[in-house]
């Protein structure tokens, strides 16, 4: 289906969700208007359009977008519904803003310099609004070198590592930094989690120091920052998008808004994409906007996207849930297609460079605890590991299921 057809193929309840995903400009909002009204008169089953928005985590942003059109016909469960969850969400982001204030002050008093990735920071730049974006976590980016400085940092903060942490050997942490892009925290009576970052993924070493050498200082609350320029923002959230197959419309949104306010030339980050081998990420980004919201993108740039890759972004975002969720043949035969996608998505990665993907898990760390002398054992012995793994899941599940 990579025609374009899909949207005007799809429920009303599934349009509607698409044309609230963001909140239009000025200069766009007639169109935005319109789509939801046409949306609307189709006949829009609420129950349906309220599963569709927790699906694709747009509370805030979409119950904003109804209110700003009058007169719209909308039944008063679903208002309280709408209403209640964009409460929920600016409640959470504003907690979440707390947290990244206090994080940024304890890194700035450590001389740690930080740099936010999406959160409630890219609501507040993209919409004038924290509340807006609904996130789950917190993401923080530091330089590596300043990676166990910050994880002290944290730790004196009142955060922990995730349930994905255990002790690691300083071969084993070297590992994980080179071959990993961030760990987990949680700030256990917060309920909230974080990533610290010391890479973007996918970059290369150069790719992050690049971004970091063309970042923007700034400071919020009165606390100093670095932020993403607009190009290299641009790139990341269709590189994140992109890797994620969209199965979320409110990262779609966000391109949109950016789009939409012209804060990138399409022309130019098209130049840099090339160079990064983000080509494919970014064109399939530009394409499924411009099929969701009608936003003008390069001519040349719409036909150069492998169907496969639009059709398999199309099936996940019209999912009834995230992949987290699937059952485990669903999951099976998407990881399958998976595969065949991430090949598609970036077809310039160097086999030795998966290969070597292959080759690590930190898994393996836990399973057999090997002192740092014999560290060269993990590679040779990666397969069996791996086997064994999958023996013990499958133990596991036959025990539960007695």
């Amino acid at each position: 289906m990579s025609d374009g057809l899909w949207l005007k193929q799809s429920s009303p309840a599934f349009r509607l969700m698409i044309a609230t995903s963001w909140l239009a400009p000025d200069l766009w909002h007639d169109q935005q208007e319109q789509a939801i009204r046409e949306a609307i008169g189709a006949g829009i089953d609420w129950a349906e359009y309220v599963r569709l928005v927790d699906r694709h985590r747009t509370p805030a942003l979409s119950w904003a977008a109804l209110k700003s059109m009058p007169g719209l016909d909308i039944p008063e469960p679903a208002k309280r519904e709408l209403q209640q969850r964009s409460d929920a969400c600016r409640m959470q982001a504003v907690g979440h803003a707390l947290l990244l204030a206090d994080v940024l002050k304890g890194f700035n008093g450590d001389g740690i310099a930080a740099m936010p990735i999406k959160g409630p920071l890219l609501s507040l730049e993209l919409y004038g609004d924290i509340g807006l974006r609904q996130s789950k976590d917190l993401d923080i980016m530091v330089v590596p070198q300043d990676v166990l400085r910050a994880r002290a940092c944290l730790e004196k903060l009142g955060w922990r590592p995730d349930e994905d942490y255990f002790p690691l050997s300083p071969r084993q942490w070297e590992a994980l930094l080179r071959h990993e892009h961030h760990v987990g925290y949680v700030r256990p009576r917060g309920m909230c989690r974080m990533e610290l970052h010391w890479r973007i993924y996918r970059d290369a070493d150069d790719q992050t120091a690049y971004r970091w050498t063309r970042s923007v200082s700034s400071s919020w609350r009165g606390h100093s920052l670095q932020t993403m320029n607009s190009a290299d923002l641009a790139l990341y959230l269709c590189s994140h998008g992109s890797d994620h197959a969209w199965f979320r419309a409110k990262w779609l949104g966000d391109l949109a808004r950016m789009r939409s306010k012209r804060l990138f030339d399409c022309e130019a980050v098209l130049e840099e994409a090339r160079e990064a081998n983000q080509e494919r990420p970014l064109l399939l980004g530009l394409r499924l906007m411009n099929e969701a919201y009608g936003l003008p993108v390069p001519v040349a740039s719409t036909g150069k996207v492998p169907s496969f890759l639009v059709d398999g972004a199309v099936r996940d975002l019209e999912a009834a849930s995230g992949p987290d969720l699937f059952g485990p043949s669903r999951r099976f035969w998407w990881q399958i297609r998976k595969a065949r996608y991430d090949r598609l998505l970036r077809p310039q990665t160097p086999w030795r460079k998966s290969l070597v993907v292959l080759s690590y898990c930190r898994q393996d760390f836990k399973e057999l605890h090997l002192p740092d002398s014999l560290f060269w054992l993990y590679a040779p012995l990666r397969p069996l590991l791996w086997v064994w793994r999958r023996l013990l899941r499958g133990q596991r599940v036959a025990m539960s299921g007695k």
